[in-house]
C-alpha cells in the first residue's frame, strides 16, 4: 500500500443497531487497510457502540450530531430500540433533522467517500 494514497471515508447509518454494527465492522475493516474513517451518529448511539480495538483508535473518528427535538418523540430516543414502532415516523423526522449539521461537516471535511444507510 506504499504507493496508494489513504482515503477518508464517512459512514452514517440509519438509527438502528442493525445498521450501526455492520457499518462499524465495515469501518474497522477499512481502517485496517490504512484508511481513515469518520463514523457519524447521535451522541447516545455512539456511546452505546462496542469499543474500537486499540490499534484502530487513531484511524476511526466518531462525530456526534445531536438530533433535533421532535414533538412526540421520547427524550433521549436516538435509535429504533428507544421507541415503539408507532413512533418510527418521528424518529425518521429526527434523522432527517441531522442534515444541516451533516452537510456542514461534509463541506468542511471533504471526504473521498460517503456511505449512508
Amino acid at each position: 500500500m506504499a504507493n496508494e494514497s489513504k482515503l477518508h471515508l464517512v459512514m452514517l447509518a440509519w438509527l438502528a443497531f442493525g445498521h450501526f454494527i455492520p457499518f462499524l465492522e465495515l469501518s474497522k475493516f477499512i481502517a485496517q487497510r490504512g484508511h481513515r474513517v469518520t463514523f457519524i451518529s447521535t451522541p447516545r448511539n455512539i456511546a452505546r457502540l462496542p469499543k474500537i480495538p486499540p490499534h484502530l483508535v487513531s484511524s476511526i473518528t466518531f462525530v456526534k450530531i445531536p438530533p433535533p427535538q421532535v414533538e412526540g418523540l421520547p427524550k433521549n430516543a436516538e435509535a429504533t430500540m428507544d421507541i415503539h414502532t408507532d413512533q418510527m415516523s418521528l424518529l425518521k423526522r429526527a434523522y432527517d433533522g441531522l442534515e444541516p449539521e451533516l452537510t456542514r461537516f461534509l463541506e468542511n471535511s471533504l471526504p473521498d467517500w460517503t456511505s449512508f444507510s
